[in-house]
């Protein structure tokens, strides 16, 4: 098998998704009960090709959860996944297949293509972290401010096109009458607040009414947006703006 590629190749290729109609899958909708953490797309000759592979084989990944249990066995993006389980991968179908008998506190051995070498990997499926198990759109208004935020479902992800594998609360609207100095925007992911992961519009309710009881005239936000991320001193007096470093 003849393996000739740069890795800086192989993820510009990834987003060549419209020439290569391969498709694209996240590993734990797949699973029954346990969490991978791993986004993949299945190999097309194109992109087998553009790879020097001799056939199309393998599934690539094309992203990792941070924390999870694929980025703790440490797989990479970009990594060509050819044996799961002992079992050699030649199809999309046959991994997505193999993920659905994973169970929790299991162990798989893992083989992939990185660069030009070969890397064997153990993977050990985990429980469902709450922030990944957002299935019901909720709505909140943060009392008072103006901004209104939203759980981070699959629909308000495509909504927004928010990245696969971010995670907190989508702000959804924001009053310029009455929020015209906050350095937010539509579509900004608030990841957490006071340095607490959020998910949850309620729990984001919660630490600011917990804040403004204690008589704080801010809290701090942790934000993901298109450029990254940032922090963000959320006022909560008239007094205060808003200050983002």
């Amino acid at each position: 098998m003849t393996r000739v590629y740069s890795h800086k190749l192989l993820m510009g290729l990834l987003f060549l998704l419209t020439l290569t109609a391969a498709p694209v899958f996240s590993v734990e909708a797949a699973g029954k009960g346990n969490f991978v953490g791993m986004q993949i797309q299945g190999m097309s000759k194109t992109l087998a090709d553009a790879l020097g592979l001799e056939a199309v084989i393998g599934v690539l990944v094309r992203d990792v959860a941070l924390g999870g249990p694929a980025d703790r066995a440490g797989f990479e993006r970009g990594d060509l996944i050819v044996e799961f389980n002992n079992t050699k991968i030649e199809k999309f179908e046959q991994l997505t297949g193999a993920v659905k008998e994973l169970t929790e506190g299991s162990k798989v051995n893992v083989k992939v293509l990185r660069g030009q070498k070969d890397v064997s990997l153990t993977l050990a499926p985990g429980s469902w972290p709450a922030a990944w198990k957002i299935n019901k759109v909720a709505f909140s208004g943060i009392g008072g401010t103006g901004v209104t935020v939203s759980t981070l479902t699959n629909k308000v992800r495509k909504r927004f096109q928010l990245r696969w594998g971010a995670t907190g609360v989508v702000v959804t609207l924001i009053d310029k009458e009455r929020a015209p100095a906050m350095d937010l925007k539509r579509g900004d992911i608030i990841t957490q607040v006071n340095q607490e992961p959020v998910w949850l519009p309620k729990r984001v309710e919660e630490i600011i009414s917990e804040a403004r009881k204690a008589k704080k005239e801010a809290v701090l936000l942790l934000v993901e947006r298109m450029d990254g991320f940032r922090f963000v001193v959320f006022p909560l007096s008239k007094k205060m703006k808003t200050v983002n470093n």
